[in-house]
């Protein structure tokens, strides 16, 4: 219908009414269903040991992240578990000096002697000056905001329940009525 100076009361109706439709239209959400089979399940570790920092054998690499060099050291994250501590002075003898275990490590950074982490939602400050025998110099509990779901990763996960900890990792396992995905 062409806009004539008499549909002014029509047109003050249908606009109100067209943009309720529209907003509650945009309300209708729909529920996800329940998936049974495989998937990622969350593992997790309590308070106490998210504050377990320390020096360990070396140990083989699994699943790297970030890496920094510093002089003749190489520092390779290890996803969720901590950093692999190489001397690499004779690039044809490397040798794996230590692993600092950091529980729910996604990423780190170094300045001095000084080394920076996350571990679940904390910001760990970690004294590397004697590299063998860490300590930790500092600690911001709740400021990080780690991600809920399996990174690099597309499918059905069982949702994460904070109340059991910090997670440390995944587990391919069948899940049974799991409601989180990635997709």
């Amino acid at each position: 219908m062409p806009y004539q100076p008499g549909n002014k009361a029509i047109i003050k109706l249908i606009i109100p009414l067209f943009l309720i439709g529209f907003i509650f239209a945009g309300c209708d959400k729909a529920e996800r269903e329940f998936y049974d089979g495989m998937g990622k399940k969350p593992v997790y570790a309590s308070a106490e040991e998210l504050r377990d920092i320390k020096n360990e054998a070396p140990q083989p690499i699994i699943q790297s992240g970030t890496i920094y060099l510093s002089d003749t050291l190489l520092f390779i994250l290890e996803r969720h578990k901590g950093i692999h501590v190489f001397n690499i002075a004779d690039s044809l003898n490397t040798v794996n000096l230590t692993f600092l275990k950091i529980p729910a490590i996604s990423d780190f950074t170094i300045s001095g002697t000084v080394l920076y982490a996350d571990s679940w939602k904390d910001l760990v400050v970690i004294d590397i000056s004697k590299l063998f025998q860490i300590t930790e110099a500092g600690r911001v509990t709740n400021v990080i905001s780690p991600p809920l779901f399996p990174p690099d990763y597309e499918g059905a996960f069982e949702c994460v329940d904070e109340s059991k900890g910090g997670v440390v990792g995944w587990d391919e396992v069948y899940l049974e009525s799991a409601k989180c995905r990635t997709f």
